[in-house]
């Protein structure tokens, strides 16, 4: 029933006259009720309210807009007024639904009415309202709402993925901001996506108001002119407030948990052609409470490309990483792909050891194992005296280059172009001794590929390294060793028969060709190297920095 003053004038509706259920008009804000009264429910002969069967035919329903030329005093529900979405999957799409209780042996739902709350979803500029029906089950009379997670979870992919938004006790989301929750990182956290969703909300409901207040502009000032009766107009309705961020956090939660399979299978979808084995420790030191102490090591299996195909914690670095290996010999039998070629490991990369032993049993007894080479020179370096020794770096350095070999070809390709490139620059070298005095690392591992001398050559040279750095010409300028002559003895003893165990195998491409760059005129390509674990070490410094705690 409308009203008019002279002074004010607020036009409303009456809350009984509402085709509406009772605990509609209680719970879907006032801006909605008259239209989505007149638009979805009926009175029946009894004096009841029924939804029109007829409208049963679509999910999503919008509120009438304000009328481009105003010739009546607006109305506030028209500039406000949200849109509804009905959700009804049994009479919408006429499926079967099953109590979802143990007890029950799937017997079938049968519709109960519709549900006596309206709930408000938060969406990126503004909220919009969501109504579902009730489901009963015929054996335990125990009823369901459609928008349950049971329920949902029943329907085809095609009609599960209309439903728009994530439920919580409350509140709900929709999905295009748990969209932007997926994305978390360094400058998009909950925090941060809240306080960008409450500018979208302030925005759009700024815009309402200034749309409705200029429409009623003409009213107010025809009059205060005398043209019209004087009458006030209704007061807009308040913003309603964003839910606090850990809420955000909440959704985010519930999304990865209805995902988790799907998850799951992406990560047991992750294999490869070469595979590293790396453990560290720093990681496992951070668990507090009553999971401390209760690991000794993080071990993680990646791939050629950088991938993590399992991550586990374990209270032993050897014998305890068999049932891991085991999972994933499974996976890739599972699968039907064909075992990797190479495996690198941080150690039992030969004699009896249990990975060994597994991997004899199983079909990867044709994948070839490898030490990585990083590991073996550190445990080679371990015979110096001190690792801040002047010359340290130098021995490494040299140690690397009795182990590998750039490849001519690469490396006279490189040297012509970088030698065309200081040209350029007015820059000349006679000989090629000085133009490869000026490449970089960088350059060198980019364009140049390495391979392994092979054991003879190698153990000649590692052997002739350690006697030469054993001598005077293993001192610094104070006269201090680097070299622990005893102890290099008894490691060089144990790990030259290890030198085979880091060769490269035969017919095994270890390379990508990532692209190519042109430098001096020439086309140099561009390389990946597969060989051993750094890409893990890289994963376990990654690891360390991204899980909060103390790892001392």
């Amino acid at each position: 029933m409308a009203q008019a003053s002279v002074n004010r004038c607020v036009i409303y509706i009456r809350i009984s006259d509402l085709c509406l259920p009772a605990r509609w008009k209680t719970t879907l804000p006032k801006a909605d009720q008259q239209w989505i009264a007149k638009a979805l429910f009926r009175w029946t002969s009894s004096g009841g309210v029924e939804l029109v069967p007829e409208h049963l035919n679509q999910l999503w329903w919008y509120p009438p807009q304000p009328a481009v030329a105003v010739n009546s005093l607006p109305g506030v529900d028209r500039y406000f007024a949200r849109p509804l979405f009905l959700w009804m999957p049994r009479k919408q799409w006429k499926v079967q639904l099953y109590c979802p209780h143990p007890g029950c042996d799937r017997q079938e739902l049968a519709s109960a009415g519709i549900n006596q709350k309206v709930r408000q979803v938060v969406d990126i500029d503004g909220y919009y309202n969501l109504a579902c029906d009730n489901l009963e089950c015929m054996k335990c009379r125990r009823r369901v709402l459609s928008w349950s997670h049971s329920i949902l979870s029943q329907l085809d992919i095609g009609h599960r993925v209309q439903f728009p938004c994530i439920l919580t006790a409350k509140h709900a989301c929709d999905r295009k901001i748990v969209l932007l929750l997926r994305n978390r990182g360094l400058g998009n956290s909950c925090s941060q996506i809240r306080k960008k969703v409450d500018e979208q909300h302030d925005e759009a409901w700024l815009n309402s108001n200034a749309h409705y207040l200029t429409d009623c502009s003409g009213f107010i000032d025809a009059a205060h002119s005398g043209l019209l009766v004087n009458r006030t107009i209704s007061d807009p309705p308040e913003r309603a407030a964003l839910p606090r961020h850990r809420w955000f956090m909440q959704i985010y939660i519930q999304d990865v948990f209805q995902r988790l399979d799907e998850i799951k299978a992406g990560i047991t979808s992750v294999f490869g052609r070469i595979l590293k084995l790396d453990s560290t420790k720093k990681v496992v030191k951070k668990l507090a409470g009553r999971p401390a102490k209760t690991a000794l090591w993080c071990s993680n299996v990646g791939n050629e490309h950088g991938q993590i195909l399992t991550s586990v914690m374990t209270s032993s670095e050897g014998h305890g990483l068999t049932p891991m290996l085991v999972g994933i010999i499974n996976r890739y039998t599972k699968a039907e792909i064909p075992s990797p070629e190479i495996l690198y490991l941080d150690r039992d990369c030969c004699g009896a050891s249990p990975l060994q032993q597994v991997l004899q049993a199983s079909a990867w007894n044709c994948t070839v194992v490898r030490l990585d080479i990083w590991h073996f020179m550190r445990r080679i370096a371990t015979g110096c005296s001190t690792d801040s020794h002047a010359l340290y770096s130098t021995f490494m350095g040299m140690m690397s280059n009795c182990i590998f070999n750039w490849d001519e070809e690469d490396f006279q390709r490189l040297v012509m172009s970088k030698r065309n490139e200081l040209a350029a620059q007015d820059i000349h070298y006679k000989y090629d001794s000085d133009v490869v005095k000026t490449l970089t690392r960088y350059e060198l591992a980019l364009h140049c590929r390495r391979m392994t001398r092979g054991v003879p050559e190698t153990t000649r040279l590692l052997r002739d390294l350690i006697e030469t750095f054993s001598g005077e010409k293993g001192r610094d300028t104070l006269g201090v060793p680097l070299i622990n002559s005893s102890r290099m003895k008894s490691i060089w003893e144990a790990q030259q028969k290890h030198i085979a165990c880091i060769q490269d195998p035969p017919g095994i491409a270890l390379y990508t060709k990532t692209g190519t760059s042109k430098k001096g005129g020439i086309v140099l390509p561009n390389y990946r190297c597969a060989r051993g674990s750094t890409s893990l070490e890289s994963f376990h410094l990654h690891l360390n920095r991204f899980i909060p705690g103390n790892s001392q």
